[in-house]
């Protein structure tokens, strides 16, 4: 299908999802977890309410719950980035349309420099970019922020077509993901271990939440990996900083973060896959432990170009 600035014409697409469901991402890795019987699945939801929130975000690892919701009720994904302004326009008129249509389809959210393997399947050339999924078939919709005026009836023909597939099922509605409070008490209970230097008991209050709270299994899994990140610069005050990803950890536990950002963005530059990779998901963790949000879209914006 090819991809414009404006409205696209889902026809083609209607017939396929009527006659063939196998999700056109499955030979990615990062959605190669997707159900296999996925299309087999499609005409359950007719009616269904089903659980969850209007808005969500989503990650590489988090995906395939994408597409077993897109099984039950139209997905429309809002592939963006911090650092982008336009995807800024964009992205509280979409959400403002989650919450007017009441669940007749899900608004996912994916930040493409945490998501890179999303990004490729979703030939993300430019953002923002937003996308239908439809029984686990992706459609594209547009690129480039628009107006809600020209969004409406794009979200009709995918409601449209979703319905003609069987695909009406209407999402509950909790507390839509992105509006939530950023902590809870029990997560600032566990930063506040960490931050005395209880590595240990930190570790096993953030494990027992993720146990304990499966719906809300990627955010506890975040905290996890703080925990498991502050441990990791404390172990490593011994280490010998000819390894480079000490010396990153030594340069952000030093308050340099932007220093620690240019070595692991060199790092990714001049490296192979394997190793590329490695230093892309230490410099994601140092993101997502830092206090310098200036440092970090700056460094975005570097780690986007080189991997895009």
């Amino acid at each position: 299908m090819a991809q414009t600035h404006g409205a696209v014409d889902l026809s083609q697409f209607a017939a396929k999802t009527a006659t063939d469901s196998q999700p056109g991402l499955a030979d990615n890795p990062a959605v190669s977890e997707a159900p296999a019987n996925a299309g087999s699945r499609r005409h359950q939801s007719s009616g269904a309410v089903v659980a969850g929130p209007f808005i969500r975000d989503a990650d590489d690892g988090t995906f395939e719950e994408v597409t077993e919701t897109s099984l039950k009720v139209p997905v429309i994904i809002d592939l963006w980035a911090p650092w982008c302004g336009p995807c800024k326009q964009l992205g509280p008129i979409l959400e403002e349309l989650a919450r007017e249509y009441q669940g007749r389809f899900q608004l996912v959210k994916i930040n493409v420099d945490d998501s890179p393997q999303l990004a490729q399947a979703f030939q993300a050339q430019s953002i923002p970019m937003v996308v239908a999924l439809i029984g686990g078939r992706p459609a594209p919709l547009f690129q480039g922020a628009q107006p809600k005026a020209q969004i409406k009836p794009l979200i009709d023909q995918v409601l449209q077509i979703a319905g003609q597939a069987g695909l009406t099922g209407v999402m509950a509605g909790e507390a839509d993901s992105s509006q939530e409070d950023p902590r809870t008490e029990e997560e600032k209970a566990v930063e506040a271990l960490v931050e005395a230097g209880d590595y240990p008991e930190a570790m096993k209050q953030a494990q027992k939440l993720l146990r304990n709270r499966p719906e809300e299994s990627s955010r506890y899994q975040a905290l996890v990996d703080k925990v498991s990140i502050a441990q990791r610069l404390q172990t490593e005050e011994g280490q010998d900083d000819s390894d480079p990803l000490v010396l990153a950890d030594r340069f952000f536990q030093a308050g340099n973060e932007p220093q620690a950002f240019d070595l692991l963005l060199s790092l990714i530059a001049k490296s192979a896959d394997e190793e590329r990779d490695e230093y892309r998901q230490r410099l994601l963790e140092l993101f997502r432990l830092s206090r310098n949000p200036e440092a970090v879209k700056l460094a975005r914006q570097r780690l986007s170009r080189l991997l895009f």
